[in-house]
């Protein structure tokens, strides 16, 4: 048997141990990986070690020892310590899996609308190289397809934002869009992100597309898209049939006889109570049209209060100019004079607005 003396440094060296392990490393940190995870696993082990250490069975003097370990536990154990490390990693796994999870579904519908172009790119090539000719006559966008529509989608990949992106910016449009007497129908609905809205929502609605690319992705999505000029499906549609038209980022690619057909043609199929919106950029922000010369399709900046006019002039009432798109605080002039907040509004206003107009109930 050992003698006491030894017996009792074996058990303060054990217990100086147990301490040590239960207390973290200062300045620690794991190489690599996610932030919050690794601080997670970390938090998981300092709580694992501040639990009771166990004494394998057949260790020499194995009870004496667990009876130390109960008697001294108190040095080592402290549950309000384990409780609040468990919590900050439960917490901080949570935080990783949320942020794991968007990061996945932003790459998964990165990777689904390039392989949408891509497929359709080729297709277009395939079918230019057996010598079939464009699928139907577009006047309305004529000049926007001299650049071929491939390149075009590949054009709004690059610049006009992700999916996700847009859905958030079109997103609020949908308290506009209950409760109306018909179905919507976007115009010019691009790959389809507030056709994806609108179902969400329960709010019926289809869309039309020039660009047999983005119309084609669209249906790959499972959405109801027609390929073709947005005019001439308005003007074959019967009278009252919809509750809304809209049009995101459309009739700065019209030109003024275009833009007034459309509103024209948008009244007439409309029932009573219907709205239609057209969001466009905002001609009187200076940086704005940084953003709109960038895209080579298209034809001239709206102002706003034309836009209203025509809107009024093709019959519609309860017309208004909602602005949208501001820029963050630190893109703009800090306002400490009344020349400064002058200079924002002509240089760095909202960078988009939207006109919204209603059919009168007794239509």
């Amino acid at each position: 048997m050992e003698p006491h003396g030894n017996l009792k440094r074996v058990l303060a060296e054990e217990i100086r141990a147990a301490i040590a392990e239960a207390s973290p490393a200062p300045g620690a940190a794991a190489a690599g990986g996610d932030a919050g995870a690794t601080d997670s696993r970390g938090a998981l082990r300092r709580a694992a070690d501040v639990m009771t250490p166990s004494v394998p069975d057949r260790a020499p003097l194995a009870a004496v020892k667990r009876l130390a370990i109960r008697g001294f536990r108190f040095l080592w154990r402290n549950q309000s310590s384990f409780n609040s490390l468990s919590l900050h990693a439960s917490a901080g796994l949570a935080d990783s899996l949320d942020r794991l999870r968007a990061e996945l579904e932003r790459q998964a519908d990165e990777l689904r609308r390039r392989a949408g172009v891509q497929e359709a790119r080729l297709t277009l090539a395939e079918s230019a190289a057996v010598g079939r000719g464009p699928a139907s006559p577009r006047p309305a966008a004529a000049a926007a397809f001299e650049i071929p529509p491939g390149v075009y989608a590949l054009f709004e990949e690059r610049f006009r934002g992700s999916s996700l992106q847009i859905a958030g910016a079109q997103r609020s449009y949908l308290e506009l869009l209950r409760d109306l007497p018909g179905p919507v129908l976007d115009v010019g609905c691009g790959r389809g992100e507030f056709l994806k809205l609108l179902a969400s929502a329960g709010i019926a609605g289809r869309g039309v597309e020039v660009n047999p690319v983005s119309a084609e992705s669209a249906r790959t999505e499972g959405l109801d898209v027609e390929e073709g000029d947005a005019l001439a499906l308005l003007e074959g549609l019967p009278a009252g049939s919809l509750g809304a038209v809209v049009a995101f980022q459309v009739v700065e690619h019209w030109s003024p006889g275009e833009i007034f057909r459309f509103l024209q043609e948008a009244r007439r199929v409309l029932a009573g109570g219907g709205v239609v919106v057209a969001e466009t950029i905002n001609s009187d922000s200076l940086s704005a049209l940084r953003a709109f010369y960038l895209d080579p399709t298209h034809v001239r900046p709206v102002p706003p209060e034309a836009l209203r006019f025509l809107a009024e002039a093709a019959g519609f009432t309860e017309t208004r100019i909602e602005y949208r798109s501001p820029l963050p605080a630190g893109e703009r002039l800090e306002e400490k004079s009344e020349n400064e907040k002058r200079l924002n509004a002509l240089l760095y206003a909202p960078q988009d607005y939207a006109l919204i107009g209603r059919v009168p109930i007794s239509a």
